[in-house]
């Protein structure tokens, strides 16, 4: 499991081995993508991965916090990548996806959102 990383750090760079990753987002299971979406970009290399839609966006407690995988991403070499964050200020986080709940609540402000990127175990 690695460290959260915050959507606003673009070029943070991040060791991954190969296998498939979910990318989940921290704070909240009310997650308006809307265009945001992760890219990795291999350092010394030529590729560059970009996330996929999760089709079943699974809720979940991950680093003590409420989070929701919006993504995948398939890593098909051991390698160091950096990763961009596209349309960032896009997503939309509340912690509560209740209907009733989530009407009371702020969305997060965008530079309190994390990422995390963590092995998928059906790999």
């Amino acid at each position: 499991m690695n460290n959260p990383i915050n959507i606003l750090d673009n070029n943070k760079q991040i060791e991954l081995p190969v296998g498939i990753y979910s990318l989940k987002v921290l704070g909240g299971w009310k997650v308006i993508t809307n265009n945001f979406s992760v890219i990795l970009r291999e350092i010394g290399g030529e590729m560059e991965i970009k996330s996929k839609d999760s089709f079943w966006k699974i809720q979940s407690f991950t680093h003590w916090q409420r989070a929701k995988k919006i993504a995948s991403i398939d890593i098909p070499k051991r390698a160091k990548y950096e990763i961009e964050f596209l349309n960032a200020k896009e997503i939309k986080v509340k912690k509560s996806n209740l209907m009733l709940l989530s009407s009371f609540q702020n969305y997060l402000p965008t530079n309190e959102i994390q990422i995390c990127i963590e092995w998928n175990k059906q790999s």
